[in-house]
């Protein structure tokens, strides 16, 4: 299946009339990583991409794939992996890279 996520994004806002500046605002997911979804860049954070699935009333296999789907199973699917990805302790480690 190839991912469409970019084409989808668009039509979804283009229906709306809205900016991808509009949907961060609205959503809450930084306009960065929107801008990054409408160039093809892949997603890193299912909860980022829920929440825009959900804003536009939509599940995420159509957001990403243009397949539609029970929302209520995509719903759980990502609650389950949710929990299982930001489980256990993480650290965090900043150093300076050299340019």
């Amino acid at each position: 299946m190839k991912l469409e996520l970019h084409k989808n994004l668009k039509n979804l806002l283009e229906k709306r009339g809205m900016t991808a500046s509009q949907l961060s605002r609205a959503t809450k997911v930084p306009n960065s990583t929107i801008q990054n979804w409408l160039t093809g860049l892949e997603p890193r954070n299912l909860l980022q991409l829920k929440k825009v699935a959900d804003y536009f009333d939509v599940t995420v296999d159509l957001l990403l794939y243009g397949n539609k789907k029970d929302k209520e199973r995509d719903r759980s699917a990502i609650s389950e992996y949710a929990d299982e990805i930001n489980a256990g302790t993480f650290e965090v480690v900043l150093r300076r890279v050299k340019r």
